[in-house]
């Protein structure tokens, strides 16, 4: 297989859920690189949070697919190609999520916008630096986030404790014509249904002249199957939920047991990947 590009997400699949990135996964990182292969972060985080995963692989090139495909930017932040929702597709989902009790997030460019935090109580490890930080939000400013976090937006995100709530917004807002997936069991994420991680995965390869099957991806979350479903090597995490497992070509080691490092490796070392899964496929 030749593997040209890797698109990987973070949270849940090279980040445990509060811990930190091992040292083994960033050799694998720098090791296919020094193959030739470009290694793409691509996550549900924006500009702000995932540049720290950059830092943290110690890349200093390169793209990232940032906010579930909401944009593809360089390492300093440069936007490369966007997908927004216009504002009135916007407000529509604005005004559904805010008849409830959840927290609601806007990402835009350059910023992040938040209202009704106190929907939500019970945030799991890691969250915060997934949203790149309380200081780095605008909070519960309904003026500003109404007039700011509606335009041009990358995804909206409802989070809220109650499981029952955020399954009933979702089916009201694909009912309405929204792309709706998950990062974690405590959220939803919106978008427009033609966004996603694997909208921006095809645009990516597009413009390097790579075919699907020159792509590996990994993932472990709903809002991780289309990025999936856009790469002809296509690798769920032994942690991920049964519905990417299912959409996936293999199966590697949980996060937590360096699975993607280890899959990694052997693209590095031009040895057949199904070797480096064979244990948990």
């Amino acid at each position: 297989m030749d593997i040209r590009l890797i698109a990987s997400d973070v949270d849940g699949t090279i980040l445990p859920r509060g811990g930190v990135i091992s040292e083994r996964t960033i050799a694998a990182v720098h090791a296919c690189k020094a193959r030739g292969i470009d290694y793409v972060i691509a996550s549900g985080r924006w500009y702000v949070s995932a540049k720290v995963i950059a830092d943290a692989l110690r890349l200093t090139e390169g793209v990232m697919i940032i906010a579930n495909g909401g944009a593809v930017v360089d390492i300093a932040g440069n936007i490369l190609r966007e997908w927004v929702m216009p504002r009135p597709q916007a407000e529509r989902a604005y005004r559904l999520l805010r008849q409830a009790p959840v927290m609601v997030n806007a990402f835009v460019r350059n910023a992040g916008y938040r209202v009704n935090t106190r929907a939500y109580h019970t945030p799991p490890k890691g969250l915060g630096d997934y949203l790149g930080g309380e200081y780095r939000m605008v909070n519960d400013d309904v003026s500003q986030f109404e007039r700011f976090g509606l335009e041009d937006v990358y995804k909206l995100e409802a989070y809220g404790d109650d499981p029952e709530t955020l399954a009933r917004l979702k089916g009201e807002l694909e009912r309405e014509g929204y792309s709706v997936t998950s990062a974690y069991h405590t959220n939803i994420e919106i978008m427009g249904l033609e966004s996603g991680k694997g909208t921006a995965l095809r645009w990516l390869l597009q413009e390097r002249g790579l075919s699907r099957e020159q792509c590996a991806a990994f993932g472990d979350n709903l809002n991780d199957q289309t990025l999936l479903e856009a790469a002809g090597c296509a690798v769920a995490m032994g942690n991920a939920i049964p519905q990417l497992k299912r959409v996936a070509s293999l199966v590697a080691r949980d996060c937590e047991q360096d699975g993607e490092a280890e899959i990694l490796e052997a693209i590095a070392e031009s040895k057949e990947i199904i070797h480096a899964a064979h244990r948990i496929v």
